[in-house]
């Protein structure tokens, strides 16, 4: 059994030296450390060429920058041990983490990928008191659908799987690449291996934090809460018909991208969560600019329950209702 970490630099300088420290002292020792540098500028190179004889470190450097989503899978790709684990240059890692996740897979031969929860710090190392299921709203009431049964239709509403947090089994690492070419910039590597595992069942969460997940105005990925103000009722009623269902449309074109890459990797079957979502965001998409002529796809919406499925999962029991409402009269 090898052990392989893919490891993403981009003038990674001010943090890349305790992320190195944290996998060198790991208690199951890495096979190889595959590292994949963007063109960095500064210092990144000299701090891995100092690490060398402590990790067994392989070093590309792209010659055009490729971007989180294509250099993380070409990092992957070119490990060679059967577990994977990506990482990013700004966190650190707890040193038990290798060992408890491989022993977690050893034990489950049909999980494919498995990922923590994390500790949030600053650019300072301290702890926040957050941690990232937290700000992710994965919750009691998500992990229990999770085991449940409802891994994809719980990632069709949010990405809850973090990179640096996920072990991979090359096998099925195989299986899911070349990546999608298909889908927008904004769509990551983590959500392409977490997506593709929930499919068929493969992937499982363990509800432990052995990552410190640096959050600082640097870093290329992040966690973002809610920004702005949301509109009030009279605002949301004069605003343009086009500006109602311009994020129906971006969420309708996502989802339907997604079923096309999905289906290139998983081709004649029929994932239902997909079907549903992307049928519910097309009549979203779709409301007539004339309010009378929106009652039937509202009530289509309402009467087989969706709006109730995809409502907002801190909303309260009335949002189904108001949702139904604010298609019909917005």
């Amino acid at each position: 059994m090898r052990i392989s970490v893919a490891l993403c630099t981009l003038n990674g300088e001010k943090f890349l030296r305790t992320q190195l420290a944290s996998l060198v002292d790991q208690t199951m020792p890495i096979d190889e450390l595959v590292v994949f540098d963007e063109g960095s500028t500064d210092k990144t190179m000299e701090i891995l060429l100092q690490y060398k004889d402590r990790l067994p470190m392989q070093i590309h450097q792209n010659a055009t920058r490729l971007g989180t989503y294509r250099n993380f899978e070409k990092a992957i790709s070119t490990c060679t041990g059967d577990y994977i684990f990506p990482a990013d240059q700004d966190d650190f890692w707890d040193s038990q983490k290798i060992e408890r996740i491989v022993t977690y897979l050893n034990q489950r031969p049909e999980i494919d990928v498995a990922f923590t929860d994390a500790v949030l710090v600053d650019e300072f190392g301290q702890i926040s008191g957050k941690k990232l299921w937290s700000t992710f709203r994965f919750r009691e009431k998500q992990q229990n659908e999770w085991k449940a049964g409802k891994s994809l239709e719980i990632l069709l509403d949010g990405n809850r799987v973090t990179g640096c947090t996920m072990c991979l089994r090359k096998s099925f690492f195989t299986k899911i690449s070349p990546f999608p070419s298909n889908m927008p910039s904004y769509f990551l590597h983590d959500a392409w291996m977490g997506i593709a595992a929930s499919l068929e069942n493969k992937i499982s969460f363990i509800p432990a934090s052995y990552v410190q997940y640096r959050q600082h105005s640097e870093q290329q990925v992040g966690v973002l809460g809610f920004q702005g103000t949301p509109p009030t009722l009279w605002e949301r009623m004069k605003r343009p018909h086009s500006e109602k269902v311009g994020p129906y449309e971006k969420r309708l074109d996502y989802l339907s991208q997604l079923k096309i890459a999905i289906a290139e990797k998983f081709p004649n079957q029929s994932f239902e969560p997909l079907e549903t979502k992307i049928e519910y965001y097309n009549r979203r998409a779709k409301l007539p600019k004339a309010r009378w002529q929106r009652l039937k796809k509202t009530l289509l919406n309402l009467i087989s329950g969706n709006y109730h499925r995809f409502k907002d999962i801190d909303s309260g029991l009335g949002a189904p209702y108001l949702m139904f409402l604010g298609d019909l009269i917005e």
